[in-house]
């Protein structure tokens, strides 16, 4: 997974922000790179996040077995 890109964005805000800059302006080439970077981690994310979900629903049930103790 290529976060090169988003690791070059993050680095051109940093230095925008602490120069007090009032824009970021990326060439195409770079917001193409970024928009690609991005859909893979935002896919592998909902990947992972969907087979957790996956895992938890087949996983056999808990039992919970609760006691309201003396009154």
């Amino acid at each position: 997974m290529n976060t090169i890109p988003i690791e070059d964005f993050l680095n051109k805000a940093r230095i925008a922000i602490k120069s007090n800059q009032k824009s970021i302006t990326l060439t195409i080439k770079e917001a193409a790179d970024l928009q690609n970077s991005l859909s893979v981690v935002m896919t592998v994310i909902a990947g992972g996040l969907y087979q957790t979900i996956a895992d938890n629903t087949n996983a056999a049930p808990t039992k919970i077995n609760m006691d309201g103790g003396r009154f």
